[in-house]
Order: C-alpha cells, then structure tokens, then sequence
C-alpha cells in the first residue's frame, strides 16, 4: 500500500479499506487490554475470598458445644479480661452479675464498654481470661447459633431493607398476619401501619427511606417482640429519637422486656429512670451502681450526667 502511495495509484477504496483494517486491529488490541484488566481484577478477588476461606479464624463452634436452652435469663461475666488489641486490656477481672429477669442501664462516657459487653455476650469477641455464663452454664458450651436465637437486640439503627413492610417484620419467618399484627399493637406500631396505603404489603424503600426515625425503631421492636428471646438488649434504641416520639416508644420497650432479662445502653438518662439497676461504667470499671433515686442522692459521675442533660 506504501508503494502504491509514493507512486500515486492508492485509490480511495484501498485507502478506506486500509482505515478500516487498522480500526479493527485498534479495536481487538484495547478490547484485550481491558480482558487482560478484568483478568487480573478477578484473580485478586479470588485471592481475597481464599484468604476468606483460610481463615482459621472463622466463627466455630467448640467440639462440646449444643443447642441448650437459656430458660431463667440470669447472666454472670466471672473474673473476665479483655482487651481489643495487645496493648491494653478494656476489662480486667471485671465482674458482673445480672438476675434472671432483673432491668439493668449500662451508662457512661463513649469508650467506657458499654457496647463492648453486648458483642461480648453474643460471643462477637471472646474474653482472654475468666468466663460469661448464661444461668450458670459457660458461654462456650452453646452453640452460637442457639446462644444468638436466645437475645434480642434492639440498635439505635436497624437495618431495613428494600422489601415489604411484612417482610421486614418477619425476615423471611412464616408468621400469620394475625401474629403480625399482635406485635404490631404491642410495639406501639399499628397505627402507622393501618394508615399506609397498602398497608404490610408497602415497600419501604432501600434502607427504609419511607419510614421515620421512629417508625424504623417500631419495627425493631416488633421483630424482638417475634422473637421471643428471654434476654433483650436495647442499645441507643432511642438516643436518636425527640423527646415525644421517644415518650411513645418507651410504652413498647416495656412491654417488650416485661418478664425477661434486659440491658439497656443509653446516654440519654431519661430513658433508664425506670430500671432495677442501673450501672455507670468508666474505662471498663463499674464505678456506681443502684437506682437513679440513689445516685442521684450519692452526688458522683451519674449525678453530674444527670444534670448536665437536665440543664
């Protein structure tokens, strides 16, 4: 084709035949660039999820462990040590005992472990040294699958999904309508849910964009409600919340925990005024506890908590 250029007899077909030929050959050249890309992507995922697939590190159960019923509720934390990282132990030798059906608060500064002891009771984190049991029988000896079964919770965020509001409810459980709308009535929802068009059968959007704050923690409430777990924990269930719609579901949360074993973690001490005992911790020591009547008598940490959300 060069020749032909220089002598001047390259006619335009052979010219638009030569672009074109060049074009494909352009093409398959940045199409194997981007295979050889998508290659190489591919085999470093793999290679992640292998090192999935390798960790020994993996939640398992003991070789001892079965499927026991927590019947009583009582929970004991027995000369218990942990710390995050090697550096620092959060507890040591901490010691914590709650009767079955008794109502504690966990309140303290951000960091003092509030949340650290609820991933520790379902067995999220184990403890370096000393045990938990639940009616005094060792954590490790259930298996987490029927530990987990057995306790609710109730985040200050719960996840919701792009589904129906009856299947967020139930989450994949075949529980009648009538059932449904039992929790619903305890959980303080029915009412919302009556007046939404379609009623259990609304899709609540991705992350529940169609529902409020407080609609979302009504639904959290309702699934412990179907749960049925003889320990509850609440954690932040309602520091999100204003103080009126707060008010309202407060009536759930009492429902929900009558005559079971629970732990509520909050910062907004309005809410833990009620409780059988309520524990202030500080960098994972328990440094008061008693009822809010007491505490706020002995004029210490809760004391000054108190007022400073009072004023």
């Amino acid at each position: 084709m060069i020749e032909k250029w220089k002598i001047g007899s390259f006619t335009i077909g052979q010219f638009v035949l030569f672009q074109t030929i060049l074009f494909l050959i352009f093409n398959k050249v940045w199409d194997f660039g981007i295979s050889l890309r998508s290659l190489f992507t591919s085999v470093a995922n793999a290679s992640e999820m292998l090192e999935i697939i390798n960790n020994a590190d993996i939640e398992k159960d003991e070789s001892f462990s079965k499927d026991l019923q927590i019947n009583a509720g009582k929970i004991e934390m027995k000369n218990m040590t942990f710390a995050h990282d090697s550096s620092k132990n959060l507890f040591e030798n901490f010691n914590l005992t709650i009767t079955a059906g008794e109502h504690i608060a966990l309140v303290g500064e951000s960091g003092s472990g509030k949340t650290t002891i609820t991933n520790l009771l379902f067995r999220f984190f184990i403890p370096q040294k000393g045990e938990i049991l639940f009616d005094d029988i060792s954590a490790n000896k259930y298996t987490l699958k029927s530990l987990r079964n057995q306790i609710s919770i109730v985040p200050q965020h719960p996840e919701m999904f792009h589904r129906t509001l009856r299947e967020n409810i139930t989450l994949g459980k075949n529980i009648s309508d009538k059932k449904i709308f039992e929790v619903l009535e305890k959980s303080q929802s029915l009412q919302f849910v009556n007046n939404l068009e379609k009623g259990l059968d609304t899709v609540i959007g991705e992350r529940g964009v169609k529902l409020s704050g407080g609609e979302k923690q009504r639904i959290a409430i309702a699934r412990a409600f179907l749960d049925n777990a003889p320990i509850v924990i609440l954690d932040e269930a309602t520091s999100a919340l204003d103080s009126i719609t707060e008010k309202e579901i407060q009536k759930g949360i009492f429902e929900l925990i009558k005559n079971k074993t629970a732990i509520i973690i909050a910062h907004r001490l309005s809410t833990v005024q009620k409780m059988d005992r309520i524990i202030v911790m500080k960098t994972g020591k328990i440094v008061e506890e008693g009822v809010h009547k007491d505490l706020i008598l002995q004029n210490d940490m809760y004391a000054h908590m108190w007022k400073k959300q009072i004023s």
